[in-house]
């Protein structure tokens, strides 16, 4: 069962990370589409401002490699059981300018493959939007295979009404196909001696749905760090720690409407 380890908060200013938040818009919206960016370069389309349009997330063309996180290597294949201020510290560094709500989780990833019987898009999306809403189009195609998370699959949000339902997203910044085989099975027999390694992500709370439907809070991890990990705990169905940073100003969301999505995570007692 995934659950909440621990929690923090940070604000980034003047940030020297090759991560970045990014927008465009045209002559009637000065701001559209919103995108992350690595070393200045589209790296996803992680969606629009329109609360009423569909949740969606793309890889472009940037979106070819992990961030370097240094020093903290040896500390994050330990694995990280609270959030050390120092680790904070450090990891914040590696985050583009916003204000965080930072999350410590503990997960279960599970493969996901685009127009396969596990995509949200093909499924849950077609579900909230109907049949009709992308005409004679498939189902959104996210250009990569991502994860899901165990139990995280239309999950009740608290006080929202009883068609609201959350779920939750890891998304690769590096090919699942250019992964090394030798270091996702060094993690593999790391996780199957005890360890429990932690990755890293920048995340995004987009809060999406129709006019006549219900709202789907779709909880982004851009990964940063940890991709051969990330694949070993779902080659093997293990759990592994994530550092969630969740940005409160680059979502279609608000602090409160985080705080009401990290609610449904059990906390770790302690």
């Amino acid at each position: 069962m995934a659950e909440l380890l621990d929690r923090a908060a940070r604000t980034v200013t003047a940030s020297r990370s090759p991560v970045g938040f990014a927008t465009t818009g045209g002559e009637h919206w000065k701001v559209w589409d919103r995108f992350l960016t690595i070393d200045g370069v589209h790296a996803y389309h992680i969606g629009n401002i329109c609360g009423t349009c569909a949740f969606f997330f793309e890889r472009m063309e940037g979106a070819d490699a992990a961030v370097d996180v240094g020093a903290l290597t040896a500390s994050l294949y330990d694995g990280l059981v609270t959030l050390d201020a120092g680790i904070v510290e450090s990891l914040t560094q590696l985050m583009p300018s916003a204000e965080y709500i930072i999350a410590l989780l503990r997960v279960r990833p599970e493969l996901v493959r685009p127009n396969g019987s596990e995509d949200y898009f093909a499924v849950e999306q077609i579900e909230q939007v109907g049949p009709n809403y992308w005409g004679d189009e498939p189902p959104h195609d996210t250009k990569t295979d991502y994860y899901r998370l165990e139990g995280r699959s239309a999950v009740a949000l608290p006080h929202t009404g009883a068609d609201t339902a959350g779920f939750d997203f890891i998304i690769p910044m590096t090919p699942r196909t250019a992964l090394s085989e030798e270091r996702v099975q060094f993690y593999e027999a790391a996780i199957a001696g005890g360890q429990s390694p932690t990755a890293v992500a920048v995340s995004v709370l987009d809060i999406k749905g129709p006019y006549d439907g219900a709202d789907h809070w779709c909880l982004a991890h851009y990964l940063l760090d940890g991709h051969h990990k990330i694949a070993a705990a779902a080659r093997t169905g293990s759990e592994i720690t994530l550092v969630a940073f969740i940005a409160v100003d680059q979502g279609i969301s608000d602090r409160e409407s985080i705080e009401a999505m990290l609610s449904t995570y059990p906390r770790t007692a302690g």
